[in-house]
């Protein structure tokens, strides 16, 4: 499907497909009165931005050529984050609501079962902890630290408009202010 598979690409053309992307979208934000506010890679090159430092090079610099006020959105830690802290690019650093952490910070892969968080309840409560102590459970139950800057569901889990919402309710209940990263 689209964004899952990783496509083999040279530094150079990842950059010049993100900037291209970037002008693009840029355009039709300024044409209907907004701007561009972050990145975020999608799906599998996403995950390769997290292990491959070509990969990761190549989409700051295009952000940094586009708009060097442009926010990344990386898992905090990541070569990514690293990549973009070091080349002068702000990080919102990104946790999700709807998907189960291994140990180590990474996500598990939807492949293998649990990876998916679909229960409303459970996103709610994560979305509380990773916004008021910036920790989640990991699937062996260890406490990882990520202390998130945006929190991410997923618009292809089952059910995401009601984990959006069950989220948003909980975080206001719990008194959280609900407002993008770079207003903080």
């Amino acid at each position: 499907g689209f964004g899952r598979r990783h496509l083999r690409c040279t530094e150079e053309e990842i950059y010049t497909d993100t900037l291209y992307q970037l002008g693009a979208l840029g355009g039709i934000c300024r044409a209907l009165g907004m701007g561009l506010s972050h990145l975020k890679p999608h799906g599998a090159l996403y995950h390769d931005a997290l292990v491959h430092e070509e990969v990761a090079t190549a989409l700051v610099r295009a952000a940094r050529s586009y708009d060097p006020d442009l926010f990344i959105y990386a898992p905090p830690g990541s070569l990514l984050a690293q990549v973009a802290e070091e080349m002068g690019i702000r990080v919102a650093a990104e946790a999700f609501l709807d998907r189960a952490y291994r140990p180590d910070g990474t996500l598990v892969p939807r492949s293998e079962p649990g990876a998916l968080i679909t229960d409303p309840g459970e996103v709610a409560r994560r979305a509380v902890r990773l916004a008021t102590e910036g920790t989640v459970a990991a699937v062996d139950g260890s406490i990882l630290r990520l202390s998130p800057r945006t929190l991410c569901i997923h618009s292809d889990t089952p059910g995401a408009p009601a984990l959006a919402r069950a989220a948003a309710e909980a975080l206001i209940a719990a008194g959280v202010d609900l407002a993008p990263p770079w207003w903080r």
